[in-house]
This record gives structure tokens, C-alpha cells and sequence, in this order.
């Protein structure tokens, strides 16, 4: 290939103009002569409108270039640009427009690699009977395009001189008629407002937007913007060269934490002498004072010595395998669903909630499956706990370390379960009783403050009574009330103020191999009993051989690296693999053993998406530190911008036979070793620039 598909990227307009026409007709003529324009040309012997269309539009409209779309591009391009730009005199000369963009866009996947290719051309295809619909909605077009649908279907030739001037004189005297009722102009569409969820209205309250009231009709696109300029707002005041430059990871995190807690905190949390006469009263035992520790340990026996098979994606229990745990449970629970997830089933979902958090599993893969294994070191300490060290280790792990991230939800990863349980407890203990119809609109604000899973948790704790109901037909768990019960109050009083006395940050948060003991000091005055404490025993470093295999789409390399080296090492064996220049950013991203992500960044870059309070780097991470077991794969993201994205797979750890030959020969001076080597290539390297000729 010698054409440049990205002598657009860095342009603007002004600069772009001069270059479509080659740029077009360059690229068009690339695509009939290949394999997949020729297929196409067999049935539409004529085209390349829409091609060349798609290509100006999107990049007058929109600055898209083709090297750098993505769907949403794609789609916005699709449903808006086009539609509001291009005017078309009737239906039938919109019936190419999908099967030439979606050949075109297959070549660009197949060529040129593009990395959004497959996602577009897949979209484009699911728009086949949409698109013509689109093209001929007069709410979708501007004002002169309006004029031109309006005279068409008053029939008008629209392409004839004097017909449009005929059509204006017949325009102008409506207008002057009703000037009230102009066609040109559509009324933008209004929706009724709807309540947003409480984790959304909490980060409106933050930028100070007032949102219209419940059922309210509301202009979404004037909302959207509204909502958009408060967040820029927002976000010049987290900006480096802002007043929050002096703030750190932390700091910033414990003021959104403040800031979405700021109702409970300014509630009085002091206990009664009620309260206190009634914890230290309290016996923990199996069954009391809820279902929580014998419901636990049924879900430990569930995985058992063996492990238990988990989906590939989330590592969550099986489907086959819900229906069997829920029976064991002290109150299973019932629902209608011919295919539920593990969230259909609250209590096992709050309850692996818990297994992830204490860390006393471990997801490995075997084969081609995942697996949940017990963690046998944690295991055996958690086996010599007393029944309140238990309770209050899963406490802690639920209102401290819980993270919704855990659950395999991606939302809001500074809220702990805590914040959310917390500020959800608020509004429970507001009434005595709350009961719920079969629409179950009021219990739309606790299924997602605190989460069905978590008022799961509450009634297994012993906070919450739950009265169910038979579920609808295809239907969960039916909930028709709940009430508070004594024991919640105090505990989550308590919690709140640890979180207070914290400054809204914990230890764990940065480093998850604390021992259990964050709310040690806060209850156990009132759990005497609770002595000892859960500690996640450390994988400990490994400085074997550690053999990596590598892939990139279909395909991979196989490479060998010490435990010694950093990860900075084993990016620069990835890129030399593929040879690739090291000429961006770049960051490995893991899951660690309870099911968080971390993310370990190039040197030179500051905080990721991941990265909580202090980043990791990788030339600080050594690779035999990794929490990761065979089977384990890391994410290797390369250039922020193409967005080159690796599976680096740790296929098995062996010992370092250089190691073991230079104990052995003592008197002999030891050789530097290499850090690592590439063992196996398949599949020919992908081209770093596409196209690239020099200056662009």
C-alpha cells in the first residue's frame, strides 16, 4: 500500500480542503481494486458518492478523520451529519448508501487495520432499513434542507429554478398567513424529566446544576449542554494549573467522597446508651444476629478444595450453578428468569461480594475455563476466627473494601459498597416500614441506593427484615417490604465515623494487603471478642523465569523474562516484537486477587483511570512482584492515541536455569545474565503507521 489514509490527521479544515479531492479518489480507486471492492462493484457497477460524502462530511462536520473514528463517530455521522446536510430527491438514492460504506469499511478493517473498522462496518449494517428513514426526517434537517423536503412533497421539482422560486411565493404567503407556524422550523422534541438515579443527582448537586422538576417537559439536547458546561467547569477547577493542583490523588478523592456524604455527616452519629448497652449485649454466633456467617461458609463450601468453574468475563458463578447455591442458602430466594446472571440472585450476589473483598479466593484460569479456588493460606486463618472476628471481618470487607467494581459494574469506582450503604441507610431508617407495590417505583431509589444486593446483605447482617412475594412471570426477586431493625442504626453510625475519622480515605484502598483491621478500633469496644485479625498472605517476590505469551489480534509472541526485570522491561521486549518504535505512553492493567484493577503507567505519565492515590509505575513494578497466577493476563495498552492493546498472558513460571548455574560455580564470576528473550514469533507485525511516507 502506498496511499497515506492519514495525511488528513492534524488538519484543519482550511488545511484539509485542497487534499479531498486526491484524498478521495486515491482512496476509492484503492478500494475497487481490492478483493472486497471488486466483490461489491459485481452488484453496484456504480458508486463512490456515499464514500466520498462520508468521508467530507465527517471531517467538515465533525473533524473525523478514517485512521481515528470510532463508532460513536461513526454513528453521529450516520444519524445526524449526513441526515441535516445532504438533501436527496427520493428514497431509492439512499439504497447503495449502506452496502458501499459497509464494503469500504471492511477494506479500511482488512488493509489498513483500523482498529474501530469491524465495530463500524457491523453498526453500519444494523442501520440497512433505518438509514433512508433517517435521510428523509424533517427533524433531523436543518432549515434549508427542510425547504428543499417541503417543496418535494408539496410537488415542487426541487432541482428546477423555477420551481423552487414557485415554492418559496407559495411559502412566503403561508408564513404571512400563520407566522406562528413556520415548517421550516421543527419544534424540538421534549421528553417528561424523570428523577436521575442518586449517584447522578449527587455529582449535579457537585457542579451546581439545577435540574428541571419530575415530569417537567425538558428540551434533552439544551439539558445535555447544560450538564456538559457545569462538568468543563468542574473540571478546570481539578485542571494541574488550577486551585486543585495543590492537591493530591487523595486529597481530591476524599473531597468528592465529603462532598457526596456531605447529609449523613451532618447528621448527629453519637450512640444512645441504648445503642451501646444493646452492641455490647449482642452474641455473634452462626445464625445471629442474621443468616451472614452460616450463609458464607456455605458459599465457601460451594467452591470447595477443588474450585469452582466461574464465567470467563466477570468470574462470577455459572448459571448452571445459581439455582443449586441459592437452595443451600438459609432463605432461598425465588424468581422467574429462564437465563439469570448471578445479580438475579441479590443474596449470592452480596455474598460474592464479600468472597472477593476477604480475598480468600483467587480466579486462576485452567485451560480455556476460569476457576475460583480457595486461597489456602487466607482460608486457614479465616478457619481460626471466632464467630465475631468473622463477623466483623466481613464488615469490614463489606462497608470498607466492597467495591461494585468487584461485581464486574463498572460505576463510580471512588464509592465504596460503604458510601453507598451508608447514605442508603439513611433513608431506611427515615420510616418504619416501607412497603411496595408490583410496579416497584419506590423501590427504584434502593435498588440502586444501597443496590438490591446490598439490602440483601443488610437482612444476612441482621439490619434489615425483608418480606418477599411471589415473583411476576419472567420476573427476580419480588421485595414487598422491608423494615429497619435495632441493630442497623448503631452499626452504620459507627462506620460513618470511622470513615470521618479517616479523613474518607483507608490504607487498603492503596495497598490491599493491610490486614483486616481498619474497623478494629471503632468497634472493639463494643466486640470485645474481636482479637485477632485476617491477613492476606503475600504471593511473596518470585524471581524465576516468568514466560509470557503475548497477543495482538491473531497474532502473538511468545517471550521470557526474569522476575527481576520491571514491567518497563517487558514493554520494551512487547514493542521489539512487533517492531515498533518507543515512542509513546504506554500502562499495564491487572486484576488483583480481589478483583480490582490496577494500573501501572509509563514513567512519564501522570494519573490513569485506574490509579488510586499515589500511581504505580513501570519501571518500580518488578514483574516477580506481580500478584498474578499462571493463566493471569494483563492488559499492555501502547500509545494512548492508536491505542494498541495487548494480551500479555503469564503462561507458567520456571526456574531461572542461569540462576541455578551460577550458584553452583561460585568461584566463577557471575555473568549478567539477559533480562529476557523473545522465544517464539507468529504472525507477521502490523505495520506501527499505516501508510506512513515521511511528513504528513
Amino acid at each position: 500500500m502506498t496511499f497515506n489514509i492519514r495525511q488528513l490527521d492534524g488538519l484543519d479544515y482550511d488545511e484539509a480542503e485542497p487534499l479531498f479531492d486526491d484524498y478521495i479518489n486515491g482512496l476509492i480507486n484503492e478500494f475497487i481494486q481490492s478483493d472486497v471492492g471488486i466483490a461489491h462493484t459485481q452488484t453496484y457497477p456504480e458508486g463512490g458518492f456515499w464514500i466520498g460524502t462520508f468521508i467530507e462530511m465527517a471531517f467538515a462536520y465533525g473533524e473525523f478523520t478514517l485512521p481515528k473514528m470510532t463508532k460513536g463517530d461513526a454513528q453521529l455521522v450516520m444519524e445526524n451529519i449526513l441526515p441535516r446536510k445532504l438533501t436527496l430527491r427520493d428514497r431509492s438514492e439512499a439504497e447503495d448508501a449502506i452496502p458501499e460504506l459497509v464494503a469500504f469499511w471492511t477494506f479500511l478493517k482488512r488493509e489498513y487495520k483500523l482498529r474501530s473498522g469491524g465495530a463500524i462496518a457491523k453498526y453500519l449494517t444494523s442501520i440497512q432499513d433505518k438509514f433512508a428513514d433517517w435521510m428523509f426526517d424533517a427533524s433531523r434537517g436543518g432549515i434549508a434542507k427542510n425547504f428543499m423536503l417541503q417543496g418535494m412533497q408539496a410537488g415542487f421539482d426541487m432541482s428546477s429554478q423555477a420551481d423552487i422560486e414557485a415554492f418559496q411565493a407559495e411559502y412566503n404567503q403561508r408564513i404571512k398567513a400563520d407566522p406562528q407556524n413556520n415548517p421550516l422550523i421543527p419544534v424540538e422534541p421534549t421528553v417528561p424529566m424523570t428523577a436521575p438515579p442518586p449517584d447522578i443527582q449527587k455529582f449535579l448537586d457537585l457542579m451546581g446544576v439545577e435540574l428541571p422538576e419530575v415530569g417537567e417537559q425538558v428540551n434533552p439536547v439544551e439539558l445535555l449542554n447544560k450538564i456538559m458546561d457545569a462538568a468543563d467547569q468542574m473540571a478546570d477547577l481539578l485542571d494541574a494549573t488550577g486551585p486543585a493542583a495543590k492537591e493530591g490523588p487523595g486529597d481530591t478523592l476524599r473531597s468528592l467522597r465529603t462532598e457526596l456524604m456531605s447529609a449523613s455527616l451532618d447528621k448527629d452519629a453519637s450512640l444512645s446508651e441504648q445503642e451501646i448497652t444493646q452492641l455490647k449485649a449482642l452474641t455473634i454466633s452462626e445464625t445471629q444476629p442474621g443468616s451472614i456467617l452460616k450463609d458464607f461458609q456455605t458459599l465457601l463450601g460451594f467452591i470447595g478444595l477443588e474450585g469452582r468453574a466461574v464465567s470467563g468475563k466477570r468470574q462470577q458463578i455459572s448459571m448452571k450453578d445459581l439455582a443449586e447455591l441459592n437452595q443451600q442458602l438459609s432463605t432461598p430466594i425465588d424468581i422467574d428468569l429462564k437465563r439469570p446472571a448471578q445479580k438475579s440472585y441479590p443474596p449470592i450476589h452480596g455474598l460474592y461480594l464479600l468472597l472477593r473483598a476477604t480475598g480468600i479466593v483467587s480466579s486462576v484460569t485452567k485451560g480455556k475455563k476460569q476457576f475460583l479456588v480457595l486461597n489456602q493460606p487466607v482460608y486457614e486463618l479465616w478457619q481460626q476466627l471466632n464467630p465475631t472476628e468473622r463477623y466483623c471481618t466481613l464488615l469490614e470487607a463489606w462497608l470498607i473494601r466492597g467495591y461494585a467494581e468487584m461485581l464486574g459494574e463498572d460505576r463510580m469506582g471512588f464509592l465504596t459498597e460503604g458510601n453507598r450503604c451508608i447514605q442508603g441507610w439513611e433513608r431506611i431508617a427515615d420510616q418504619k416500614k416501607h412497603t411496595f407495590n408490583q410496579k416497584k417505583s419506590s423501590l427504584d431509589f434502593f435498588s440502586y441506593y444501597p443496590g438490591i444486593h446490598n439490602l440483601a446483605l443488610m437482612e444476612m447482617f441482621g439490619f434489615l427484615n425483608i418480606t418477599t412475594g411471589k415473583p411476576e412471570a419472567g420476573k427476580g426477586w419480588r421485595i414487598k417490604s422491608f423494615e429497619a431493625l435495632p441493630l442497623g442504626s448503631p452499626i452504620f453510625k459507627l462506620v460513618r465515623n470511622a470513615y470521618e475519622q479517616n479523613d474518607m480515605t483507608w490504607p487498603s484502598e492503596v495497598d490491599p494487603s493491610v490486614p483486616y483491621d481498619e474497623l478494629q478500633d471503632t468497634l472493639q469496644p463494643y466486640f470485645p471478642e474481636w482479637q485477632k485479625t485476617l491477613v492476606l498472605a503475600s504471593s511473596g517476590f518470585r524471581p524465576d523465569r516468568h514466560i509470557f505469551k503475548v497477543s495482538l489480534g491473531k497474532i502473538w509472541r511468545r517471550i521470557a523474562i526474569s522476575g527481576e526485570a520491571t514491567l518497563e522491561d517487558l514493554s520494551a521486549y512487547i514493542l521489539s516484537s512487533v517492531e515498533f518504535d518507543s515512542d509513546h505512553l504506554d500502562s499495564f492493567t491487572y486484576t488483583n486477587a480481589m478483583g480490582r484493577k490496577v494500573e501501572v503507567l509509563h514513567p512519564y505519565a501522570g494519573g490513569g483511570f485506574f490509579s488510586r492515590g499515589v500511581p504505580l509505575h513501570t519501571d518500580e513494578v518488578k514483574i516477580g512482584s506481580l500478584p498474578l497466577s499462571e493463566g493471569s493476563v494483563m492488559e499492555y495498552l501502547f500509545d494512548f492515541g492508536d491505542c494498541w492493546t495487548f494480551d500479555v498472558q503469564l503462561e507458567t513460571i520456571e526456574p531461572d536455569l542461569n540462576q541455578i548455574q551460577s550458584t553452583r560455580t561460585k568461584k566463577k564470576k557471575k555473568k549478567k545474565t539477559p533480562v529476557g528473550e523473545i522465544l517464539e514469533v507468529h504472525g507477521e507485525s502490523p505495520e506501527q503507521y499505516p501508510g506512513y511516507e515521511g511528513d504528513w
